[in-house]
């Protein structure tokens, strides 16, 4: 298959998991062509690592690029920094925190190449929450999805997820404005606008929690709520 994808990876002091990732991403070379990191002015050792790994990039066939911004605005600004990057006909979203595997492009990929949809969305929870995630996670996960399924008329599985793959001229049309994670309700909010053909594919999941280094807060799932019907009305 020739490489579709451009991989859009906000990354905000994430130094102990970005060389990782990166190298998982770079082992889907059949699809990936094109890597674009925005470090989204992290304090931590990212800037550092994310330098000295583009001055030992060895993959011939895939192009990486390494945006630093000046200032820490959310992940939703880091997006829109890469996305003004992306050349390959497609973008994917890829958090830096290892909880999504790229091992699963080729799976998101398949509705694309088969024309059975123009969008893609992951599922992280194809047999339902694990007993292992915060209620608070799961609710705001559900209220979310049930909400952009009801507003723009989706059958979406799990708003939420970070896996989002679309066309990038697509991606760029819709002429995202969020800062922050309310970057995937203005997305969902876009797409579903626009009836595009969205669907949802079983991916892997490996979450973490605070202790860990998750950033989301409880109050960027109002915010996500806010901008799904922001944009509905």
């Amino acid at each position: 298959m020739t490489a579709l994808l451009s991989i859009l990876i906000p990354c905000y002091n994430e130094g102990g998991t970005i060389r990782t990732l990166v190298e998982r991403v770079a082992a889907q070379q059949s699809y990936v062509g094109q890597i674009i990191v925005a470090n989204d002015g992290s304090s931590d050792q990212t800037r550092f690592i994310l330098d000295d790994y583009k001055k030992a990039w060895t993959h011939p066939s895939i192009e990486l690029t390494i945006l630093h911004l000046d200032q820490n605005r959310g992940k939703g600004a880091a997006v829109r920094a890469a996305l003004e990057k992306a050349t390959l006909p497609y973008i994917l979203i890829q958090d830096a925190d290892l909880e999504l595997n790229p091992s699963d492009y080729h799976a998101l990929l398949q509705p694309i190449v088969s024309h059975n949809a123009d969008v893609v969305f992951g599922n992280r929870f194809p047999e339902g929450y694990p007993s292992t995630l915060r209620w608070a996670s799961r609710i705001a996960n559900t209220i979310v999805t049930v909400l952009s399924n009801s507003l723009y008329d989706m059958k979406l599985d799990d708003q939420a997820c970070g896996y989002k793959l679309l066309p990038t001229s697509l991606a760029k049309e819709l002429k995202l404005k969020s800062d922050g994670f309310e970057i995937c309700s203005e997305m969902t909010a876009k797409v579903g606008r626009r009836r595009s053909r969205v669907t949802s594919v079983a991916v892997h999941y490996d979450p973490r929690d605070m202790n860990q280094g998750k950033k989301i807060r409880w109050i960027d799932g109002f915010i996500a709520v806010y901008t799904l019907i922001k944009y509905r009305l």
